[in-house]
């Protein structure tokens, strides 16, 4: 049942971020429609949810669908056009929210913690911060449009095609006794639940205005997100590191092995919307595990494996640098 006939509509509503956003909405009472290219058999539609088929080439069926909603939410949005479209709806919705990524940060030399206002890339290239940096910008320079931005870290949730803490859920499963780790497992990294986001959109939505907004967990270490995945999944290993980067055999590597500390602010969401995490970190974890280990179960029953349910992991980093226990166990056995 809808509270005020609100009603919402997610371009790429099948993705983790438009799950997640949906029943966080409808929860709020909101009539929620999700858009995407295909119609897919999962999309299955809970209770005032529904499924539509959207071709973003095609503007102006585009527009048509987005016109008259309370909020629209654009979780697949990353090229100029994009902003082209979508500024199109000032004056035509209640407010819009557009996700971003952290990467438009311009580096090296990141203050620590990063506000919003730190300058974004600005460069003639077709790389994906260019393409969000550039979104951005459209997007900002369009007069009544109430758009609130939010550039996410690494995201994790259920149904993604990348996740970085398999890393350490991968050992845990394998009942590993340590992870070995470069730079002094230092390194930090933004990593973003995707219940935390839809949170943040609920709160856009509620307050709608022109805006940039981080979204990003606790700023947790590469050790220290280790050792909250290991007992979150009672499991008991040590977390071995050294100095410099990880070697050409994969020993040392992991995901968030960055040249510099990168931490996002988060106090301008709190100041401006009240924002707090839906869900804990070590919630959010249990919610992810819960998800991929099945997942990953039902890929290898089907003579598959991790690399078909994370693909985005091996386009990111290759297939052979994940998990090299041998090199690990000879590296241990000698220190």
């Amino acid at each position: 049942m809808t509270v005020h006939g609100r009603s919402a509509f997610i371009i790429g509503g099948t993705g983790q971020i438009g799950r997640a956003t949906a029943a966080r909405l409808t929860a709020a009472g909101y009539a929620v429609t999700l858009g995407h290219r295909r119609l897919r058999p999962d999309a299955a539609e809970a209770d005032g949810v529904t499924s539509v088929q959207v071709d973003r080439a095609d503007t102006q069926a585009l527009l048509d669908a987005l016109d008259g909603h309370d909020l629209v939410v654009d979780t697949v949005a990353f090229a100029p056009h994009h902003g082209a479209q979508l500024a199109r709806l000032a004056g035509r919705v209640g407010a819009l929210v557009v996700i971003s990524t952290g990467a438009v940060y311009q580096a090296p030399g990141l203050p620590v913690p990063i506000p919003e206002t730190w300058p974004t890339v600005e460069r003639d290239a077709h790389d994906y911060p260019a393409g969000k940096a550039a979104l951005e910008r459209c997007l900002l320079a369009t007069p009544d449009l109430p758009v609130s931005i939010l550039r996410t870290g690494v995201l994790h949730g259920p149904h993604g095609r990348s996740l970085d803490h398999w890393s350490f859920i991968k050992r845990a499963l394998d009942n590993r006794p340590y992870a070995v780790l470069a730079q002094d497992g230092r390194s930090r990294f933004p990593t973003t639940a995707v219940a935390n986001v839809a949170e943040l959109i609920h709160l856009c939505a509620r307050r709608p205005a022109a805006r940039v907004l981080n979204i990003a967990d606790d700023p947790l270490t590469v050790a220290e997100i280790g050792a909250r995945i290991f007992a979150v999944m009672g499991h008991e290993a040590e977390i071995v590191t050294f100095a410099g980067p990880s070697r050409p055999d994969g020993l040392g590597f992991h995901p968030w092995n960055v040249p510099e500390p990168i931490v996002f602010s988060m106090d301008r969401a709190r100041a401006e919307l009240g924002y707090r995490p839906a869900v804990s970190y070590d919630d959010a974890l249990r919610q992810v595990i819960e998800w991929a280990v099945p997942a990953v179960s039902e890929a290898e029953a089907g003579g598959g494996g991790w690399q078909d349910v994370f693909p985005d992991l091996i386009d990111r980093h290759g297939p052979d640098v994940w998990f090299p226990y041998a090199a690990e166990d000879a590296y241990v056995a000698g220190a």
